[in-house]
């Protein structure tokens, strides 16, 4: 079963961060959740999905990696999107095909047209998934905007973001 991070929990690996940003994410997660809001934005409806990764702390505070972005059937309209709880099976079964340990950090969103913010929505559905933790990516492809926010005793707040380059061997 899936495991989803919070702020409580003790088993969080400390390790310091190069960069200071609080999401270091995946150049493969990055365009994955960029294609999948185009998709929608050309369907008129809205998108969403789960990031996964690994969670840290060091003498910041909390960060998290997020080398995946996966995601399942949807019900969506230009305004509004669910999970389609008949396909969930098929969301677990995108999680257990990973092949790395990993916790569900955060979510990802679009919204068409109108710009990167928590509406009082999705501020509503990270508190419930994610407590004071986790982080949500919004993607306005109309627009071309991306930001990050992290969960925080206000319900959510912007925040940092590092794109990881993709490595390639050399000779």
């Amino acid at each position: 079963m899936p495991r989803i991070t919070h702020h409580g929990d003790q088993n969080i690996p400390e390790r310091k961060r190069m960069v200071n940003a609080d999401l270091f994410i995946s150049e493969a997660a990055i365009s994955d959740m960029i294609g999948h809001a185009e998709k929608g934005a050309a369907e008129n409806s809205e998108v969403m999905g789960l990031l996964v990764g690994r969670i840290y702390g060091d003498d910041k505070g909390i960060y998290a990696e997020a080398d995946k972005a996966v995601t399942a059937g949807l019900h969506a309209d230009e305004v509004s999107v669910r999970f389609d709880h008949s396909d969930m099976t098929r969301l677990f079964d995108a999680l257990d095909d990973l092949d790395f340990e990993y916790v569900i950090v955060g979510w990802y969103h679009s919204h068409i047209g109108i710009g990167c913010f928590m509406s009082e929505t999705d501020v509503q559905t990270h508190s419930s998934a994610f407590g004071e933790s986790g982080f949500a990516v919004v993607i306005d492809p109309v627009k071309e905007e991306l930001k990050v926010f992290k969960g925080s005793v206000n319900g959510t707040e912007e925040a940092s973001m590092v794109v990881k380059e993709s490595h390639t061997q050399m000779a």
